[in-house]
């Protein structure tokens, strides 16, 4: 074990055909159990966010530590708005005192976080982060923080976004990695040094004072910017990351790691 953090490969999930907003390196998780896990968190944004969880875990068959010792850090600039829309529109539509009380816990942001949690028996840290576009890295950042200050052994990160699509449904995308400052503890998924991949796929660190207010940049829909951020995030931490660059130069991967 060195005191360097180290990443894994992503994994990605999502309850549409991403192809039509964004090019994604890596395949996302088989949808055949999505519906199933939709129907248990009355959520699709917990339901990605699990499926995500469980498809690293499946593959990764990593040595974890014990469940105290394991994080989750989550950046969403969408967050719960979904369903909490969802839960306005049935208040409205069958009166507030007949409203599914299921539908109520999903409204809160960190709900997603918490199920997820719950899924994968992770009891230390559990963080949620809004931060505009760049809310996948705000959560990396945070993450590293918790390792450095030995609040976790090994943390989950990444994030979910939701957007409108073209037929007027919502549709919703997870992203995750694991990091840790012990390579063995991220199984078959490991990667590589995190400073390393992130250099590799072309995001690098620039000046806060620089960076300026995501808000400043968001278009008329934030939502479907949030997901290609969110699809750029998982294609850094592809085992050949998208858009590799030369030392020096960045791509559109470019985000704030500070």
């Amino acid at each position: 074990m060195t005191n360097e953090i180290h990443c894994s490969t992503a994994t990605i999930a999502a309850d549409f055909d991403l192809s039509q907003v964004a090019n994604l390196t890596a395949p996302p998780e088989p949808p055949a159990d999505l519906a199933a896990l939709v129907r248990r968190y009355r959520s699709s944004r917990s339901a990605v966010v699990v499926q995500a969880l469980r498809g690293w875990l499946q593959r990764a068959n990593p040595d974890l530590p014990e469940p105290d010792r394991r994080g989750i850090v989550l950046g969403t600039a969408t967050g719960a708005a979904p369903d909490i829309e969802e839960f306005l529109e049935e208040s409205i539509r069958v009166g507030d005192h007949l409203v599914n009380p299921a539908l109520f816990p999903m409204t809160v942001h960190n709900a997603a976080a918490g199920n997820a949690a719950i899924a994968a028996r992770c009891r230390g840290p559990n963080v949620v982060v809004s931060a505009g576009i760049e809310s996948v890295w705000s959560a990396l950042v945070a993450a590293r923080g918790l390792l450095r200050d030995n609040s976790a052994d090994v943390v989950f990160v990444g994030g979910f976004e939701s957007r409108r699509l073209a037929n007027g449904t919502t549709g919703t995308v997870a992203a995750l990695i694991a990091v840790s400052a012990d390579p063995t503890t991220l199984g078959a998924n490991h990667l590589a040094p995190l400073s390393m991949q992130l250099h590799r796929a072309g995001v690098l660190p620039r000046p806060s004072a620089d960076a300026g207010s995501s808000e400043e940049f968001l278009p008329s829909d934030p939502g479907a910017t949030s997901v290609v951020a969110l699809v750029r995030f998982a294609n850094a931490f592809a085992s050949k990351p998208a858009g590799v660059t030369e030392p020096g130069g960045v791509d559109e991967a470019e985000a704030v790691v500070r």
